[in-house]
């Protein structure tokens, strides 16, 4: 069953629901961001319905003093980020591209501007290193 299907738009789901959909290594580093984001950047989760055709279902955002870290999305056996990053943080960015994994340094660099403020960046995370790319990443977006 899908996430959108098991949880509809009536039907919000917990952090630990998601864990438990996500399941295996990926369910437990679930567990592990929502506690590293809340201990490093005090920011909550905020759990939220879309609509969107991309991904549609529930998702978790988390924010920091209007800073978006992300939108993360719930799926069997991973979990995935879309995380605008700003051009104004590119030389940042690209000083740490060379401590990324090479696909997910990659998806930066071939990032697309949607909205005209900055490359759009959309990976999953699987594993622990995915997982340490992201928080690189969202270091950088705190040096704004």
């Amino acid at each position: 069953m899908e996430w959108k299907d098991l949880f509809p738009p009536e039907t919000k789901p917990e952090i630990q629901d998601m864990a438990i959909f996500i399941g295996g290594e990926a369910g437990n580093l679930w567990c592990v961001l929502v506690d590293y984001m809340e201990q490093t950047y005090r920011a909550k989760p905020k759990i939220t319905y879309s609509g969107c055709t991309g991904k549609p279902g529930w998702n978790v955002k988390f924010q920091k003093s209007g800073q978006s870290f992300g939108t993360f999305y719930p799926e069997k056996g991973s979990f995935s980020v879309l995380i605008v990053i700003s051009y104004k943080l590119d030389s940042q960015m690209q000083a740490i591209l060379p401590t990324l994994s090479p696909e997910i340094a990659e998806t930066y660099r071939q990032a697309g501007d949607f909205m005209k403020n900055g490359k759009w960046i959309m990976f999953r995370i699987k594993d622990a290193a995915d997982l340490e790319d992201y928080k690189r990443i969202a270091a950088v977006k705190m040096l704004r």
